[in-house]
């Protein structure tokens, strides 16, 4: 997952229970404000999230859709390794 990728996620994760101002989104992801507000008009773009007014967004339902259509992240387990692979 790209880094730009991993920020939407976390945005979208912060946005669940409530719509949230770019700079406390900031704050929560633990990112810049520019790079945060950044993301937002990314998702935006996408339709993963709306403006509500004065840098303020919420979630719709498309990113409800982002964030439960993500799994969980493969560690590479089906890899077989070097051992398991001797016969």
């Amino acid at each position: 997952m790209t880094f730009r990728r991993a920020l939407e996620r976390r945005v979208l994760d912060a946005l669940v229970d409530d719509p949230s101002y770019v700079v406390d989104l900031a704050a929560e992801v633990k990112d810049h404000p520019i790079t945060v507000e950044q993301a937002c008009e990314r998702l935006q773009a996408d339709g993963a999230i709306r403006s509500i007014g004065g840098r303020r967004y919420e979630i719709t339902a498309s990113g409800r859709r982002q964030l439960a259509d993500v799994g969980p992240a493969t560690s590479g387990s089906d890899v077989r390794t070097e051992t398991e692979s001797r016969t």
